[in-house]
């Protein structure tokens, strides 16, 4: 009996002994492995892609080339191809026009307005504009506003767009003349209580036609409106309390361009010029004579928005913007993604992808990790566009997208990534700055696994701080 316990004693001794052996001579990679979920390990849902820029050795790979939906890690993609293609001081412009002479401040045919694909302009840019032309001398514009969106296709939403997201602030429609990322705001007060709550739309001059239905007051419920199918009409629903300062709701508009040219004629106005005639759509003539350029911030500028904000608008104009430059306008989503794929095989990306929108709201988009990190290779490496598209990304519980995630943790400051979200699909793809001082391009990518994939990003990012000892894994 003695001897079967010194046996069986012995032998979890040699367990135990050939387990710790085991675990000192796990390989890092290895270690990054036991971090993947048990039940993505096998389900194809999540891939990952961790590359040293320091050694140019991959230190993990799982998954590395299957295609995924990226989200807004399309994002990543759109950016690298539009800083390489047109350059970080590239500007976009809108051009005004008059369709015939000025004589004794009166701008003769109409002004017209045509559009670049500018996706920064602001109402407070066309009140600027207003007011140059004013200090011109002009004081009467006769024959209305045209407005010129020829430069783009005029397909609005972009294929596998939801069309429950028609009217959704994230997902306007697209065109060449852009104001406030095609979107406006219905600001809402209380009244009385019982009463009809005010309201006022930002920007004034926007052609929409609001039908107030809400009321105040004090019983639970919040605000909401919606677009009448067909129509340039909003209806108000709901409650406001009275005991609230305002409420903003922000909404998609219908028409981007009848929208510029609305805001724009209002702007005109209110400097103090008389505008007889309506906004409508036109192609700017031969004989059009040129008023006034406005040039754009430039796009390294434009592309720290996109990424840092995360902003669908802008990489759709970008897409279309490729399109129009490379092959020609107008520029369409077709065209400009036949631009990205050209540039992505050009830098040496040899595995499958699919290149869709701008924004990666598509569900048609798919790319690969190991696409994702041999794009941000390329970004880091080329002395042009690098420091431009590094800044742009968030930084981890500092700003942008990542503002709030990481903070007080030892990936603040270390993590410049962007995030990517839409249904079940979550990305996080970026650099990160190891303790040793190396430069991690990592992509993460998954769908269908759910809101745990967060703490898996979490998990594997906060090891490869301590980076790196490369055993490289490949996994399924």
């Amino acid at each position: 009996m003695r001897r079967f316990i010194f046996t069986s004693l012995h032998l979890v001794l040699v367990l135990i002994v050939s387990h710790i052996a085991f675990s000192a001579n796990l390989g890092y990679s290895d270690r990054l492995f036991i971090l993947i979920p048990k039940e993505a390990r096998s389900n194809g849902k999540l891939g990952v892609v961790v590359k040293s820029l320091t050694t140019n050795e991959s230190i993990f790979e799982f998954n590395a080339d299957k295609l995924f939906i990226p989200a807004s890690n399309q994002k990543v993609i759109i950016s690298v191809a539009a800083l390489s293609l047109l350059k970080p001081d590239y500007r976009f412009t809108t051009e005004f026009y008059s369709g015939g002479e000025v004589s004794d401040g009166v701008l003769h045919g109409g002004l017209y307005v045509k559009g670049y694909g500018d996706p920064t302009l602001e109402r407070d840019n066309l009140v600027f504009i207003a007011n140059q032309i004013k200090m011109m001398g002009i004081k009467e514009i006769r024959g209305g506003i045209i407005v010129d969106d020829s430069y783009f296709e005029t397909v609005r939403f972009g294929k596998g767009w939801k069309s429950i997201w028609r009217g959704d602030a994230f997902s306007p429609p697209i065109s060449a003349l852009t104001l406030n990322h095609n979107t406006f705001e219905i600001h809402v007060s209380p009244s009385r209580s019982g009463g009809t709550p005010y309201i006022r739309l930002d920007p004034p001059g926007s052609y929409i036609q609001v039908f107030n239905k809400a009321v105040t007051s004090s019983r639970k419920g919040g605000l909401s409106a919606h677009w009448v199918d067909g129509s340039n009409a909003v209806v108000l629903n709901g409650r406001i309390s009275p005991r609230r300062t305002s409420q903003a709701l922000e909404l998609a508009v219908v028409d981007p361009t009848l929208y510029t040219g609305g805001v724009f004629k209002r702007a005109l106005e209110d400097s103090g010029i008389k505008v007889s005639g309506a906004v409508s759509k036109g192609i700017v003539p031969k004989w059009g004579n040129p008023v006034y350029t406005h040039n754009s911030i430039p796009l390294a500028l434009v592309v720290n928005e996109y990424n840092k904000e995360s902003v669908n608008v802008i990489g759709e104009n970008l897409i279309k913007t490729l399109g129009a430059h490379f092959k020609g306008s107008p520029g369409s989503w077709e065209t400009g993604a036949q631009v990205i794929s050209d540039f992505l095989l050009g830098i040496g990306v040899d595995n499958d992808f699919r290149i869709v929108d701008g924004s990666g709201l598509s569900n048609l988009n798919r790319v690969s990790p190991k696409t994702m990190t041999d794009v941000l290779q390329y970004a880091y490496t080329n002395k042009l566009i690098g420091p431009d598209f590094v800044k742009s990304l968030p930084i981890a519980g500092v700003d942008g997208t990542l503002k709030k995630r990481f903070k007080s943790s030892v990936l603040e400051g270390r993590v410049f990534a962007k995030t990517g979200y839409i249904n079940n699909v979550r990305a996080l793809s970026g650099y990160a700055l190891t303790r040793s001082g190396d430069v991690l391009a990592f992509s993460i990518l998954s769908n269908g696994i759910g809101p745990q994939v967060k703490t898996f990003q979490s998990n594997i990012l906060t090891e490869l701080m301590d980076c790196c000892r490369s055993t490289a894994y490949r996994g399924n």
